[in-house]
């Protein structure tokens, strides 16, 4: 298999700091739930929210997959 026949699998800018944005949000969370802080969980309910509607803003951009896979119904 050469390079050119692998699947990115999310390789790009727009994946990854996207996914870091959750992760924190998701760590904030759990700590808060141990804390029993409910500011800082919903804090981090909130960046996890924001990551996830920065993932496709960031792919849009230009920061996302140079080549994504075609679609079976195009």
């Amino acid at each position: 298999m050469s390079a050119e026949d692998k699947e990115p699998h999310g390789n790009s800018v727009a994946a990854w700091v996207s996914v870091v944005i959750m992760m924190v949000g998701f760590l904030v969370a759990a700590l808060a739930v141990m804390k029993a802080s409910h500011t800082l969980f919903y804090a981090g309910i909130a960046a996890v929210v924001v990551g996830a509607i920065l993932w496709p803003v960031l792919a849009r951009m230009g920061y996302g997959d140079k080549n994504p896979p075609r679609s079976l119904y195009s």
